[in-house]
């Protein structure tokens, strides 16, 4: 049997996580990595970190029974590779989730304007929806 929660207990949940990932004093960041996902939080061991993503802060709003997450700046991308997940931490640096990344026209949960990344260029998020 599937779970089924209401429409206000999961608007009520997408607030937490925005809240969490709003905590401490630094911004939440995507980090973009290549290669294959290592388990939910668990240390990342051969996959490299392309590029690091800051969210605005507020990270983001909820509507309609989603997250829609925000970066309003440009990220310089520090390793060229073929962007496939990520690892979104919070304002103190805590681990919050790991996600697929794709491009617009895909099915990952973070959706960059291209995933073919090359050094010294810069990533545009184009959606972060979580829900």
């Amino acid at each position: 049997m599937t779970l089924s929660i209401s429409t206000a207990l999961n608007e009520a949940r997408l607030e937490g996580t925005k809240t969490f990932l709003d905590a401490g004093a630094g911004f939440a960041r995507i980090r973009v990595y290549d290669g294959t996902r290592p388990a939910n939080g668990a240390a990342i061991s051969g996959p490299v970190l392309l590029v690091e993503i800051a969210l605005d802060k507020p990270c983001g709003a909820v509507a309609a029974g989603v997250l829609t997450l925000a970066a309003n700046t440009l990220s310089l991308i520090g390793n060229s590779g073929d962007a496939t997940w990520a690892r979104i931490i919070n304002g103190d640096a805590q681990f919050v989730m790991d996600a697929d990344v794709s491009l617009v026209a895909g099915s990952g949960d973070i959706k960059l304007e291209d995933t073919a990344l090359l050094a010294g260029g810069r990533a545009v998020l184009i959606s972060g929806v979580l829900g």
